[in-house]
């Protein structure tokens, strides 16, 4: 009779207890979806990246290997100069870029306050703006002065690739040129007809960036350079400096310019995800293999003494 008591008392604490074990399982295991869900939101889907052009090479091998990855993602890259994205960024019709320089605080406050989602621009790589000119031109070097004045006197002495691109950006900030109203700059529609008209103009002098014929062992890009050559900047000090790595890394060549993924979007999706895995260990080591500086790693030299130790 007593036992019969204590059992007919413990039903109501046994099924409590079992409501809160189920309750706390159902929780678990809803948070458990949760992560997966997060989880595998950069890789599925499909991303729009608009990009200047002169970061093609580079853009193009990242989203190769990213989609090896995750075979479920699928990007759509649409090229325009790089103040027509920025434009894109600002209209927010871009949800993600790949030019050569980051938003500004007042871009980044204006799209937040537009959409409610702070743009992130991270920077992956160095890039640079590098001067080129036929093999039968006899100059191996140019200088700032000679730059502005082959810029506002036209006839064909310096020639951007695109007048509103990346390099076109990198050359006026670097010079701090202020482009009169109604002051057309010469240029051709990309790097490729670019380097066309410089074969044919000898004294012509043309800027495109490293990134477009820095993969040296491509034999398009040995192809493309057959005739040409990259000439040297004359610093202020009156130093001549090649847009060589070590150079760019210390900031010695002049014309340097950051290569930025900037990405707008809620939660760790597509953008995040290549975003990550850009700036990882492969994603930089890709970097490299594009004949770029990567952001995050740097070549380490170890110098070792192998005298005895007294």
């Amino acid at each position: 009779m007593v036992c019969s008591e204590f059992i007919g008392r413990s039903k109501p604490f046994v099924n409590r207890m079992l409501r809160s074990l189920l309750l706390v399982i159902f929780s678990i295991g809803i948070f458990s979806c949760g992560d997966l869900k997060q989880e595998a939101s950069h890789q599925r889907g499909e991303m729009r990246i608009y990009a200047d052009p002169s970061t093609k090479s580079l853009l193009e091998a990242l989203t190769q290997i990213y989609t090896m990855k995750y075979p479920e993602v699928k990007f759509d890259i649409v090229y325009k100069s790089e103040n027509q994205v920025l434009q894109d960024l600002l209209d927010t019709v871009a949800y993600a870029a790949f030019i050569n320089q980051p938003l500004s605080e007042q871009q980044t406050r204006y799209i937040a306050q537009k959409t409610d989602v702070t743009p992130r621009s991270t920077l992956l790589a160095y890039d640079a703006a590098i001067f080129i000119t036929s093999v039968d031109n006899p100059v191996d070097s140019i200088t700032f002065d000679q730059i502005r004045n082959g810029i506002f006197e036209g006839n064909n002495q310096i020639i951007f690739d695109s007048g509103n691109s990346g390099n076109f950006n990198t050359v006026k900030t670097v010079l701090g040129l202020e482009i009169p109203t109604g002051k057309s700059i010469q240029a051709e529609e990309n790097a490729r007809k670019l380097i066309d008209f410089v074969k044919k103009s000898p004294q012509s002098i043309g800027v495109i960036g490293l990134n477009e014929i820095s993969e040296a062992d491509n034999p398009e890009i040995k192809e493309l350079m057959e005739g040409i050559k990259i000439i040297s900047v004359i610093d202020e000090k009156g130093v001549a400096q090649t847009p060589e790595i070590p150079n760019i890394l210390a900031m010695n060549y002049p014309f340097f310019k950051g290569v930025y993924f900037i990405v707008r979007e809620p939660g760790f999706g597509i953008g995040s995800g290549f975003s990550r895995f850009a700036g990882s260990n492969q994603g930089q080591l890709i970097v490299k293999r594009e004949g770029l500086q990567p952001n995050y790693l740097y070549n380490r030299e170890v110098q070792v003494n192998l005298e005895s130790v007294e």
